[in-house]
């Protein structure tokens, strides 16, 4: 076997490679040739082998260089599924001492809110009444009571008409006064009344609200 036959045994047996792989190969075994010289040729046959041989390592090492590595099996992440219930009752029984006056103190707080708004507005509505009807009714009785001092002063009929005269003028002022604040008080205290009561009724319906809401998506 020469040069020539040896080669092209050497491609047959390396025609299941790509072009580009088989062309290198090749190559390289053409180099050794020439390296070696003509003289050479049946020594270098010789110290490469068979063809066959040759061309199986050949095969052998392009198959481990382009096998796909293993793919690791991927390791399946554990899922929390929850909190232990005995772990949950221990953290409700340690919560317990500090969420019991937490409670109490909001609860309280709360309470205390709603008692301050409650007696700031009886005390603005106290006085509003105060004004509306308290003006009227100390002209009236300062009224009445100057009208019957003019009774002492008939000595002197022109101070005693003039007294009269005061006394009746403030009588009347504060009756006519006192209609207007009984006319206002018709208009104003109603609206005024339902818009207290729908204060204080709003934190109630808003937990009323919640609760209704909640136990809606729990069902």
């Amino acid at each position: 076997m020469n040069r020539a036959d040896y080669m092209a045994a050497l491609r047959r047996a390396l025609s299941v490679l790509p072009e580009e792989e088989r062309a290198n190969a090749l190559r390289y075994y053409e180099e050794y040739f020439d390296d070696a010289g003509p003289e050479n040729e049946t020594k270098a046959i010789e110290e490469l082998g068979e063809p066959a041989k040759v061309a199986a390592q050949i095969l052998a090492d392009y198959r481990e260089l382009t096998a796909v590595p293993h793919a690791q099996p991927i390791k399946e992440k554990r899922r929390w599924r929850g909190i232990s219930p005995l772990l949950l009752i221990v953290l409700v029984l340690l919560a317990i001492p500090i969420g019991l006056p937490l409670v109490f103190g909001a609860g309280a707080t709360v309470l205390g809110v709603l008692l301050a708004i409650v007696v700031t507005v009886l005390a603005v509505i106290f006085a509003v009444l105060l004004i509306l009807y308290g003006i009227p009714l100390a002209l009236i009785c300062g009224g009445a009571v100057i009208a019957l001092l003019s009774c002492t002063l008939w000595a002197t009929p022109a101070n005693a008409l003039v007294t009269l005269g005061n006394g009746l003028a403030a009588f009347a002022a504060g009756i006519l006064l006192g209609l207007l604040s009984i006319k206002l008080s018709i208009l104003f205290v109603p609206p005024v009344f339902r818009a207290f009561v729908a204060v204080l009724r709003a934190p109630f319906n808003w937990i009323r609200n919640r609760c209704r809401r909640t136990g809606g998506g729990n069902v």
